[in-house]
């Protein structure tokens, strides 16, 4: 067994979370033992209720005297979930999916004296869409202050962004990406707060916090004392469990309506009547022999997914960039196939390495099918074409490759828009620069401008 490497984490200063070969060592340590317990408890309540949304302990220990600091200490082992997705990838239907199951284990929590002091995607794991458990330092035990705390994260993470999507069409992908989490987001210009009571009374209340909230840190010491002793008091009161209970339910009713259904504005309708009838057929088979040769030994990704694939239950993951396309993909999905809306080329361009490249999540996918979406990355995004064949020998093993010709409409009108001289010629500068990556081990006419190429980097013949 190599040794334990400690791992950097924001959130709490009072835990330490160490890498082992296969697993987490988290140890949470307090002075008050109770709230260690919380954790114990908390985890048999999920456990036993839900236990598809928990990543339970492989192994649990809890010291139950003090040590020569006063602090009590529960350690516990977590075995490594992969993927790993972040925030940042996910959609709006996604989000909410996972909303409502923090909602649910907060309220069987509640009916047993705990709560989730907090409401984050980051606790989760996003590789199953509804969300799996995996941060149990934040069960605690019931009080008013943990309340209003997970009440707040859950407006900043999951009200909030939901809201700009609905309205705005501000993928929530970009919400989390540009960390709009952790600011005070002001919504009043928002119309649904003036056509609906519920809203503008939930606004007016959290404007009415951050008001307070900022009075308090700039008060003198001595009346920030005052406050530190009020709660010494309210904090291990025995909280009213039916009125909490109560505040949930009315925030599990309005979350409802902040479900993402609109599907009708995408690029995907314009799409679909750009190609003959034959030329989809033919794509489709050849998509189809792909995935059959590939599925049993690696999984799959579809980059600049579109519905053409939604019949293909084989393919693993499916990413894009358009907001109405990702949220019809998560809708049809199953729970266990994984549905990212992120920008390609950014990270097809912007490559850091295997394990932090949510393209192949992480080294999950070794074989990519990459149809209609090249022309875009290298006309409309920019991606140099060596860079596009480079990185992508860096995430993948196998590659179907659908390239246009230079006659191609569509390449045709991206050129046209971008109005700059752009070298595209398939048998000569692409086909040389490939090859420096990739052996071709067939290549396939999909109609009088289009073809697909079956990729194999060549590092697998090394």
């Amino acid at each position: 067994m190599n040794k334990p490497i400690l791992v950097n984490k924001l959130g709490t200063s009072s835990s330490e979370i160490y890498l082992a070969d296969n697993y987490y060592i988290k140890t949470h340590k307090s002075v008050d033992i109770n709230h260690l317990t919380s954790i114990i408890d908390g985890i048999k309540v999920l456990k036993k209720s839900i236990p598809n949304h928990i990543e339970c302990p492989i192994f649990t220990n809890l010291e139950n005297s003090p040590d020569e600091n006063g602090f009590y200490k529960l350690t516990y082992h977590q075995k490594i979930l992969e993927p790993w997705i972040k925030a940042e990838w996910i959609t709006g239907e996604q989000l909410h999916l996972l909303g409502k199951t923090i909602i649910k284990q907060q309220k069987l929590l509640i009916s047993k004296g705990l709560c989730l002091v907090d409401a984050r995607p980051d606790n989760y794991w996003l590789a199953k869409s509804y969300g799996v458990l995996v941060d149990l330092g934040s069960i605690k035990p019931l009080t008013k202050q943990n309340i209003l705390s997970f009440q707040t994260d859950f407006q900043k993470q999951f009200t909030n962004p939901l809201i700009l999507e609905i309205d705005l069409d501000i993928p929530i992908s970009n919400y989390f990406k540009g960390k709009m989490n952790s600011c005070n987001i002001n919504l009043w210009g928002l119309n649904r707060n003036f056509i609906n009571i519920n809203s503008l009374k939930d606004l007016i209340k959290v404007s009415l916090i951050n008001y307070l909230s900022n009075i308090i840190s700039s008060s003198s010491p001595d009346f920030i004392e005052f406050l530190n002793s009020e709660s010494e008091y309210s904090n291990f009161e025995n909280s009213n469990i039916k009125g909490h209970l109560n505040s949930i339910n009315k925030l599990q009713k309005k979350f409802k309506s902040l479900k993402p259904n609109k599907i009708n504005q995408s690029n995907w309708n314009n799409y679909q009547e750009f190609h003959s009838k034959d030329y989809k057929l033919n794509k489709i088979k050849n998509i189809r022999n792909f995935v059959n040769s590939k599925k049993s030994f690696t999984k799959i990704v579809d980059l600049g997914s579109n519905l053409t694939t939604s019949d293909i239950n084989e393919i693993d993951i499916r990413i894009d960039n358009d907001l109405y396309t990702c949220r019809r993909m998560r809708q049809l999905n199953e729970d266990n196939k994984i549905i990212l809306q992120l920008d390609i080329a950014e990270y097809l361009c912007n490559y850091n390495n295997e394990k932090n490249n949510p393209l192949n999540c992480g080294g999950l996918a070794k074989a990519a099918i990459m149809t209609g979406i090249m022309h875009h990355l290298i006309i409309d995004y920019g991606l140099r074409i060596d860079l596009f064949y480079r990185n992508l020998s860096y995430l993948f093993d196998y590659i179907l490759l659908e390239f246009p010709s230079k006659d191609d409409p569509m390449v045709k009108l991206l050129m046209r828009k971008k109005n700059e001289i752009i070298e595209w010629n398939l048998e000569e500068e692409d086909f040389f620069t490939c090859k420096k990556f990739f052996n071709i081990k067939e290549s396939i006419s999909l109609s009088d401008t289009r073809r697909v190429l079956e990729l194999q980097n060549k590092k697998i013949n090394e």
